[in-house]
């Protein structure tokens, strides 16, 4: 039996809804961000995260969405799950966050993902912005490289295949030492695994199977010490969307879900973590993913009421030890 230490060793964060928010077509989607933002930080989460996109799923700006949730409140840490960083030029963004680092006093978790090339509507978005979306993940690899390098040191030179530059320096640089952590994205894909293992300080994935989980921690583990890195310095996270309650709260769900994929239900959840169903079941699922080994937990809710299903989730989460009760 694990102690309520032990079991509150998990940290919890919560999707903001900046894509819901503009689909629903609020006049002032700041009156549904910042009171979520400022109750989930009440409650006791211990991160507040945004997706991102341009023009395949228009949705709140990340970064500048971020700053200003950052002025809103004190504690939480402020991540992007996740950024698709191959849209910027990496001095850009490496100014970008670096400067939302330094106002939220040293908070910022970059998320980096890299999109899907089959996805016409996300194909159209790189082609945009005179992008080849077939290159994304090696230009992806690059930025990180780019954007450590500017953020710990000074008069940055760099030739590489997607960027050149001379004798940069940034300022201001991040508060965090050695600059902001950088989570990369991967399900159970081998390239994917090893470039968290040699390049991330976090894992973000959406893995459907807690056993898969586990099998690809143990494989990042294992390439990590084959790279001369410490696993352990590398954090676990999981992304999990969530409905819980009666069956009016379920069936919205589902809903909520079809609507925002334009596709089944069924296909959504053969395609990312979705746990529906009474909080006690939903609360087993996540049980069997900190067993598995997650550490993060970032929390989307798929529902209209976000506050509602917020204060239920961390009334749930505390009754089974897993949470501060306040």
């Amino acid at each position: 039996m694990k102690s309520a230490r032990e079991r509150q060793s998990v940290k919890f964060g919560i999707l903001l809804p900046t894509r819901e928010v503009v689909m629903s077509r609020l006049r002032d989607p700041a009156t549904t961000i910042y009171p979520l933002a400022e109750r989930a930080e009440a409650l006791g989460f211990c991160s507040l995260w945004v997706g991102d996109s341009i023009t395949a799923k228009p949705r709140l700006e990340a970064v500048t969405t971020l700053a200003a949730v950052a002025a809103r409140t004190h504690r939480v840490r402020l991540g992007t799950a996740v950024l698709l960083a191959a849209l910027r030029h990496p001095i850009l963004l490496a100014h970008s966050i670096a400067n939302l680092d330094w106002l939220s006093g040293g908070r910022v978790i970059l998320g980096i993902g890299y999109g899907r090339p089959k996805d016409p509507a996300q194909q159209h978005e790189f082609e945009a912005l005179g992008l080849s979306i077939e290159r994304r993940i090696k230009m992806s690899e690059e930025m990180v490289h780019v954007m450590r390098r500017l953020w710990r040191e000074e008069n940055v030179s760099h030739k590489g295949s997607f960027t050149s530059f001379h004798n940069v320096t940034l300022d201001p640089k991040p508060v965090q030492p050695g600059g902001v952590p950088i989570w990369l994205a991967s399900n159970d894909v081998e390239p994917g695994l090893k470039r968290v293992a040699r390049m991330g300080d976090g894992w973000l994935n959406n893995i459907t199977s807690p056993l898969v989980y586990r099998e690809c921690l143990d494989r990042i583990r294992q390439y990590a010490a084959d790279a001369g890195r410490d696993p352990r310095a590398i954090e676990p996270a999981a992304y999990l969307t969530v409905a819980a309650g009666a069956e009016e709260k379920i069936r919205e769900g589902k809903a909520f879900l079809e609507e925002y994929y334009k596709k089944p239900y069924e296909s959504v959840a053969r395609a990312m973590v979705c746990f529906l169903g009474s909080w006690q079941e939903v609360l087993d699922r996540i049980e069997a993913y900190r067993e598995a080994g997650a550490r993060t937990m970032i929390i989307r809710f798929a529902a209209r009421d976000q506050i509602a299903h917020l204060e239920a989730c961390a009334e749930s989460l505390a009754s089974r030890g897993l949470f501060p009760s306040n």
